[in-house]
């Protein structure tokens, strides 16, 4: 999803992970609202509603970004905005999202209709309805149910049977863990590295030479932002302020920094030895914070923003006030003991640093 606004001016307390989440997450609900209440594949769905379908879709985007022109071309008709959707199906069913794949079988499983109950699913159905394969009904009382047409339904559950669909979401898997993994250890990449690894991993499959699906892959399942001249950046969901890193990923060495340099086994490995660093310390943290913070916080949320706080570099006293922030009473001088460790010995992104030497 596109990171958008400027936080810098903003204390630190209101650019935790958690509040970056949330902002995003009442943006999508926002978005849900208006979108069209057809469906491409609806009965009643109309030449009157195909341009409205377009312009909201991934299709829209990515024409203006190949430079077509429209001139005098017709207008855009519901058969082939159809005939588009079809024609490359199978692939783009192969290469969802991780998060979308999750709630299309969903969606397949349940007859096509999934209540959305929970915020965190409003970014992947938003991204699935820019696909042109869903819509979203709103009840009298509100509540959101994402609907998928049974004609792709069951086009897709006999796609999810197949070999071919299998190979490539084990190579879309293994791909995703790389960008993850890249993604805690340095905070930010560039795009291009992850599209090119998974374009080389797809050629003589269903799925190759589909750089448009590849692209709608990491900008649905990824935060990003734009750098210098339209560049596009993955960043993690706790990142900030991309803009005070990208600088220093806009060097020509950094496409491929920490990704294509590094095999998933020693990406893996990397992530491992952070994981074992930071452990003890998000334990001790989390420990000392059960039954401390506000009600709507949970725990585990808390020390998770203050571990990327510190991986952003936060002064301490600011980590302080974020700290405090967070809780039903005064900070105990072994919580900010604690918080100062943890402070410390974070590795910070980019060059995986931190103030004490391991």
């Amino acid at each position: 999803m596109l990171r958008q606004g400027n936080h810098t001016p903003l204390h630190w307390a209101n650019k935790t992970m958690s509040v970056l989440r949330a902002n995003q997450l009442e943006a999508c609900e926002k978005d849900l609202a208006c979108l069209p209440c057809h469906s491409l594949f609806d009965a009643d769905c109309t030449d009157v509603d195909a341009e409205s379908l377009f312009e909201m879709s991934y299709y829209a985007a990515e024409d203006r970004g190949q430079k077509r022109k429209p001139g005098k071309a017709a207008l855009h008709t519901i058969e082939s905005l159809r005939v588009r959707v079809l024609s490359t199906f199978a692939a783009e069913a192969a290469l969802l999202s991780m998060d979308e794949h999750d709630l299309m079988v969903r969606l397949v499983l349940f007859g096509g209709q999934v209540p959305l109950f929970d915020w965190e699913t409003y970014p992947t159905a938003r991204s699935l309805v820019r696909r042109l394969w869903c819509r979203v009904d709103r009840s009298p009382e509100g509540r959101l149910t994402l609907v998928m047409p049974r004609q792709l339904c069951s086009t897709m559950l006999l796609l999810l049977a197949g070999d071919q669909h299998k190979k490539v979401r084990d190579l879309v898997e293994q791909v995703h863990d790389s960008i993850d993994n890249t993604l805690y250890l340095m905070g930010m990449m560039q795009i291009s590295a992850p599209e090119n690894h998974l374009k080389k991993l797809l050629e003589g499959t269903h799925a190759d030479n589909h750089p448009e699906l590849i692209r709608r892959f990491l900008m649905a399942g990824y935060d990003y932002a734009e750098g210098p001249c339209g560049r596009l950046y993955l960043i993690h969901p706790g990142l900030a302020e991309p803009e005070r890193m990208l600088p220093l990923m806009s060097h020509p060495d950094a496409e491929h920094a920490g990704f294509l340099s590094m095999n998933e086994r020693e990406l893996t490995g990397a992530a491992d030895s952070v994981s074992d660093l930071e452990n003890p310390m998000y334990e001790r943290m989390l420990f000392l914070l059960m039954d401390c913070v506000r009600p709507e916080i949970a725990p585990e949320d808390a020390v998770e923003d203050l571990i990327i706080l510190a991986k952003q570099g936060v002064p301490p006293k600011d980590m302080e006030e974020v700290l405090a922030s967070m809780l039903i009473c005064m900070p105990t001088a072994e919580m900010l003991n604690t918080l100062r460790d943890l402070s410390e010995r974070t590795p910070r992104w980019i060059d995986l640093s931190s103030h004490r030497v391991q």
